[in-house]
């Protein structure tokens, strides 16, 4: 049966631009699914069948598609003009497609907005100009768009969002985070133990049950971080150039606390009753305490911006 599905598969399928496209073809279990589409708007469900369908209309300057199948990896590519601009030129393809929600997904695309859920073995989404929208995905995911939102809904695994120009919004994560941004806000409510974010120009809205490892470095924005639970032995980094920091700690937790604020930038203690400490000479100014036994290790440093410590 293998054999057949591969000497079937290697020959490309291919229609007129414009057309409308649906086809089914059978794919390896557990394989690679690899989809190149430029613009437009695609819709992948997995499904338990080990089948890929694609369905909709192709991209008006489309000149034609290739679906084919190699080894383990099965491609679906919407062939284009090598000297097309990517402007407002034509509508772009408008597709609906299920895969085997036990292979993983690679995406290509320029401008185009993809939506991604139920797929259980990883999904790498990358395009330039569109927003990205996953629900249900796991294992290995990495989310990336120069110039759009990552809209994320129930994740588990090794998780990367990276934008440009957007906002990250992440809803029930679990596993690692890693989150990168530009000009952009992101916002994630996630029972991830280790986080990791980057941002320059945005504000952060993190709302964690428990943490194990988290770093925060950030240029310019405001933070407000919640976290329900510090695990025993855990460690969390705070960087940031300017903007104020709000982070909310357990009411009993178990941490040493050490903090800096340099160039007129403000610590508030709202934890404890130790008291900042100001600098004899220049404008920076510093806070260390341990409170509960110290089970957790919190450094934050800030150039001109202002950390405030609280209770949840």
């Amino acid at each position: 049966m293998k054999v057949i599905i591969f000497g079937l598969s290697i020959l490309p399928l291919s229609v007129f631009a414009g057309e409308k496209i649906d086809k089914q073809i059978e794919v390896p279990s557990g394989g690679t699914i690899f989809i190149e589409n430029q613009r437009g708007d695609v819709s992948i469900t997995g499904w338990d069948k080990n089948e890929l369908k694609v369905s909709g209309e192709l991209d008006d300057k489309a000149e034609g598609f290739e679906l084919n199948t190699e080894g383990n990896t099965t491609q679906f590519i919407v062939k284009m003009p090598r000297k097309l601009g990517w402007g407002n030129n034509g509508d772009g393809s408008n597709l609906t497609i299920f895969m085997p929600k036990q292979s993983r997904l690679e995406f290509e695309g320029v401008n185009v907005s993809v939506t991604a859920e139920i797929l259980e073995n990883g999904a790498e989404v990358d395009v330039v100009n569109g927003e990205i929208t996953a629900g249900n995905l796991i294992g290995n995911i990495k989310l990336t768009t120069v110039n759009g939102d990552v809209n994320a809904l129930n994740l588990n695994g090794n998780i990367q969002f990276s934008t440009v120009n957007g906002e990250i919004n992440d809803n029930e994560s679990s596993g690692e985070l890693r989150f990168s941004a530009v000009n952009g806000d992101i916002k994630s409510s996630s029972t991830a133990n280790d986080v990791r974010l980057e941002n320059v120009n945005g504000d952060i809205d993190f709302k964690l049950s428990s943490i194990k490892n988290l770093r925060i470095n950030t240029v310019n924005g405001e933070a407000e971080i919640h976290i329900k639970e510090l695990l025993n032995g855990s460690d969390v980094r705070y960087e940031s150039v300017s903007g104020n920091a709000d982070f909310y700690f357990p009411a009993e937790v178990s941490a040493k606390f050490e903090i800096e604020a340099h160039a007129g930038g403000k610590i508030v203690n709202k934890i404890t009753s130790d008291k900042v400490n100001k600098a004899k000479y220049g404008p920076s100014s510093d806070l260390e305490f341990n409170v509960n036994g110290g089970h957790a290790d919190i450094e934050m440093d800030t150039i001109s911006g202002h950390i405030s410590l609280r209770k949840q």
